[in-house]
């Protein structure tokens, strides 16, 4: 539940007290999913803990650009110029070396499964994006690296995702997950040797289209305006911590990540923020799928930011602010009450109940 590099180093000991076994390919045998923590895949890379899927890969064939990554996960249009001027690399060349770098950053206690997604916005910045695993919590609490690097194109303000390099083919999961994009249509992915539309990967997709207005709302990485406010009863509740202005800020980045988030389908935004002993703060908001299963719950939302921006621990939460609907048919209140019990036993969880603006309940916006 610490840092990257404290996970691999206690999963780098596990993996020294059972060695994998190699195999060949007529050796091979089924393996059961405990037995998968510690044997490499076939056509995958093991070093350490550190399982990486670059069968059939060009990252398999080029070595990866080490040391450029560092703990970083977005560089500036100017650092992604210059990168491909010094190595003389093609956009899709530059992702691909990146792969394996970005994969290090994972973090998985549960399957040592390092995934890694490098993608290139319209703005010419590149983000990163990589799997978050949470221990003693049901496997779909995780986050997946794609699920991620949208967080981050979110978080800094990207509209669209133009392409995006990933260490092991994309799961139905994220291809159903990319369908929300407005850029759907014209992003690519590659993996494995090969680039790919999302029609390609998901044909005959379930698409937004398909649940919503014609023309529909503004769709992910398209500016949201969810039209809320905090009820009086929680307003209230923040005069009275008024003096707390990690609490205050913490409280106003909840709404405006509430505000900002995709429900477009159950029209319940929400959005979270991490606060930690030091008064840092880190936010995010609530993201639907059509599918709604690989929606990402507003607390997932906060932990990506926190990682991006450099919280080490989830441990280091001292409380977490959540803004929801008082009267919303989705909440949240509770599963984040669990899943906080568990990654961060010691952090509070204030819930700030919202209401529609009057008016604005009804209009899609």
């Amino acid at each position: 539940m610490c840092s990257a590099s404290s996970q691999q180093r206690q999963a780098s000991g596990k993996t020294q007290a059972a060695p994998a076994v190699e195999q060949t390919e007529q050796q091979q045998q089924p393996v059961s999913p405990s037995q998968r923590t510690r044997l490499p895949r076939r056509g995958a890379r093991q070093k350490g803990a550190v399982v990486v899927d670059l069968s059939k890969s060009s990252a398999a064939a080029a070595p990866p650009l080490l040391g450029i990554l560092d703990g970083k996960f977005r560089l500036e249009p100017a650092e992604v110029a210059a990168l491909r001027e010094l190595h003389g690399l093609g956009e899709d060349e530059l992702l691909a070396r990146l792969i394996q770098p970005a994969a290090q950053q994972a973090r998985p206690p549960i399957s040592s499964f390092h995934v890694g997604a490098v993608g290139l916005g319209a703005s010419g910045a590149l983000y990163v994006g990589v799997n978050l695993e949470f221990a003693h919590l049901p496997l779909y609490n995780s986050v997946h690296a794609e699920q991620f690097l949208l967080v981050n194109a979110l978080h800094h303000g990207e509209r669209e995702i133009r392409r995006l390099a990933v260490s092991a083919a994309p799961c139905g999961h994220c291809r159903q997950f990319y369908s929300e994009l407005a850029c759907a249509e014209t992003v690519r992915f590659s993996f494995q040797g090969g680039t790919y539309s999302l029609g390609q990967l998901l044909p005959m997709r379930f698409k937004p289209q398909d649940l919503l207005s014609d023309p529909p709302p503004p769709l992910l990485l398209e500016q949201q305006d969810n039209r809320i406010q905090l009820t009086s009863a929680s307003r209230a509740a923040l005069q009275q911590r008024s003096g707390e202005p990690a609490f205050v800020r913490a409280a106003a980045e909840a709404l405006a990540a509430a505000v900002g988030s995709y429900a477009p389908y159950s029209r319940c935004p929400a959005g979270a923020a991490i606060v930690t002993a030091e008064g840092d703060v880190y936010s995010g908001g609530y993201v639907e799928s059509a599918a709604y299963n690989p929606s990402l719950p507003p607390l997932q939302t906060a932990i990506v930011v926190a990682v991006i921006d450099g919280m080490p621990c989830y441990t280091a939460a001292h409380e977490v602010v959540l803004v929801e609907l008082a009267t919303g048919a989705v909440q949240h209140a509770l599963t984040t009450r669990v899943a906080l019990e568990q990654i961060a036993p010691q952090a509070r969880l204030t819930v700030l109940q919202a209401e529609w603006v009057p008016g604005a309940e009804t209009v899609h916006t």
